[in-house]
């Protein structure tokens, strides 16, 4: 009659919501003496056989190591980056009990809106300072502990932080480190990523087209050997400083993403591109050859007529003028002191 008693209560718990048929310490109480039946597998009652103390006794330790299980981490989710699954050692409730703590490893880094489904339960969010955990705070690999909290009907996220080493989705990190700190960054290059798995990062730069990239997938930005500079238009006030003039940038950088037509390494500059200037000659002073007195020819000019030749000298030397070409035509170097690094790119 007892253990039927015992039984019935333990049914009545799962109708009503206290838990699943099984052990588990959050379905313990407060007040002592409600412990005598809280938990099916643990007999404290009144009165209570003498070779029930040992099961008992053992059953309390089973709960606790279950218990211990469940706040240490041992568990990994699965699931995707925003749908995470969990199998707890305790079990959860359809409805779990407020203040109910899991700890276990993300399987992935999440996405926006991640939601955590325990032993098959309901699903319910994942918060953080009173909103959804922003995309990329939950990072693959790194154990997580969460609470459920029934006023919100949502698992709230132990110390967790915004967003990874402070940079904002679409923020850039220069870094001399040869790999990206995570999954959460890449190092820009123009090359083409997903606009499902970076959804929001996607969104956020406007939900480009495909372009060149196959479908379903969108081009970031390639700052290979680039320096970056803030728009000319920044709080929508033009500074005209870097602007399509010929003689700046080339193209108007109003724009995330523009690239300045103008901008080379070197430049090989055309004859309109050099300063006005003079060429000076200095001349010492020339005169022509003339063969004789009787001749019809004076150096290099016909003559008609006599001919004194007394009047000019029998002979003379010619000095040449020339001016000659200076320079080489060779490309100049134009590049600012700059030290490489690598601008690693937030996208998630």
């Amino acid at each position: 009659m007892r253990k039927r008693i015992i039984e019935f209560v333990v049914l009545l718990m799962v109708a009503a919501g206290a838990g699943p048929v099984g052990a588990a310490i959050w379905q313990w109480s407060l007040t002592a003496g409600s412990n005598a039946t809280a938990d099916p597998s643990i007999n404290w009652s009144e009165n209570q056989a003498p070779s029930s103390v040992n099961d008992s006794a053992r059953a309390m330790m089973s709960v606790i190591a279950a218990w211990r299980n469940d706040v240490s981490a041992t568990n990994t989710s699965a699931g995707t980056s925003t749908a995470y699954t969990l199998t707890t050692s305790e079990g959860v409730n359809t409805t779990p009990a407020s203040g109910q703590m899991l700890a276990f490893i993300a399987h992935a880094t999440n996405g926006a809106a991640p939601t955590l489904t325990g032993d098959g339960g309901n699903t319910y969010p994942l918060w953080l300072n009173g909103a959804t955990v922003p995309s990329g705070t939950m990072l693959v690999g790194t154990p997580y502990r969460v609470a459920f909290n029934t006023s919100n009907s949502a698992w709230l996220l132990e110390a967790g932080y915004g967003s990874p080493f402070t940079i904002p989705l679409g923020g850039i990190l220069w870094s001399t480190a040869p790999t990206a700190p995570n999954s959460n960054f890449v190092a820009p290059s123009g090359q083409c990523i997903s606009t499902t798995t970076y959804a929001t990062y996607w969104v956020q730069q406007g939900s480009p087209a495909s372009g060149a990239c196959p479908g379903g997938q969108f081009a970031i930005i390639d700052m290979r050997g680039r320096v970056a500079a803030a728009l000319d238009t920044l709080n929508a006030s033009a500074a005209g400083r870097m602007t399509n003039a010929a003689t700046g940038c080339g193209t108007a950088l109003t724009s995330i993403g523009a690239v300045c037509a103008n901008g080379t390494q070197s430049h090989t500059m055309t004859v309109a591109e050099m300063p006005s200037h003079n060429h000076t000659i200095s001349d010492p002073g020339h005169s022509h050859n003339y063969t004789s007195a009787s001749s019809t020819t004076i150096g290099d000019f016909f003559y008609r007529g006599s001919v004194n030749s007394t009047a000019l000298p029998s002979s003379t030397s010619t000095t040449g003028i020339t001016i000659n070409n200076a320079g080489s035509g060779t490309a100049f170097p134009k590049v600012q002191p700059t030290i490489g690094l690598i601008p690693y790119l937030r996208i998630l």
